[in-house]
């Protein structure tokens, strides 16, 4: 999670917890590739399998993870500005990025257009998404007003989440997130770093659900009530970006 211009993190001060965004079932173990799935279908499952070792559910633990992914040094490796480097350990894990693609060099990561200081659409393009071969989209609607259902996520989609100033009475932050899996109806799901008011942790969490309109983490990332528990993001839209051929 980063912020706009600065490298700070919100601190969520409320003492009643939100409940995680919920998925719609417990998370089940994913099945073993078999020799009748296609390649992108084993990639897929590949992925998934992948994210489920970055689970941690205390901050303690998330911290543990942070360090584990090994992006930066001392007190500034934490869970809570893992964000950008735990979709590269993701991405790597599940074979979708190679091995010497460095989360150091995700960490903070800033592609805003509107700041001068940012260079991360430059990062993106010379250190991990090549734009011969990956498709970047920049949508600016809210992320919880955006039509999922006319336009789907796809599993290893990268996002950077923008945040809009001056709409809330609480600060947000931009954040980057990795779509981990998409299940048989749609609903999109992603492993990331969230406090849910107690610090913060590394859950897959419920993007969105198509059969379920306005529920998943979008929509609470959008909802102004519960801005203390969760922060804001993605009230400024988000960057796509997808590889042209899976």
């Amino acid at each position: 999670t980063v912020a706009p211009s600065k490298t700070a993190t919100p601190s969520p001060t409320a003492t009643q917890t939100l409940p995680p965004t919920r998925t719609k079932t417990p998370t089940p173990l994913p099945p073993t590739p078999t020799a009748t799935m296609t390649a992108k279908e084993k990639a897929e499952e590949k992925l998934w399998q992948a994210s489920l070792d970055y689970l941690a559910f205390t901050p303690e633990e998330a911290d543990q993870v942070a360090r584990r992914i090994d992006f930066a040094s001392g007190p500034h490796e934490s869970a809570d500005n893992a964000c950008g480097p735990l979709t590269v350990a993701l991405l790597k894990s599940g074979g979708y990025l190679p091995e010497e693609a460095s989360e150091h060099d995700m960490w903070l990561l800033c592609p805003r257009e509107d700041n001068p200081e940012c260079h991360g659409l430059e990062i993106l393009n010379r250190e991990f998404f090549p734009k011969q071969e990956y498709d970047y989209i920049r949508v600016e609607e809210s992320i919880g007003t955006y039509d999922w259902v006319e336009n789907p996520l796809q599993p290893g989609d990268w996002l950077y989440l923008f945040v809009r100033k001056g709409i809330s009475n609480y600060t947000g932050f931009d954040h980057m997130i990795v779509v981990t899996r998409v299940d048989e109806e749609g609903a999109a799901y992603s492993v990331t770093n969230i406090n849910y008011g107690e610090g913060f942790v590394i859950t897959e969490a419920l993007l969105y659900d198509p059969e379920d309109p306005g529920v998943g983490l979008f929509y609470d990332l959008t909802d102004d009530h519960l801005r203390k528990e969760l922060g804001m993001t993605g009230t400024a839209g988000f960057l796509l970006i997808r590889a042209k051929n899976p």
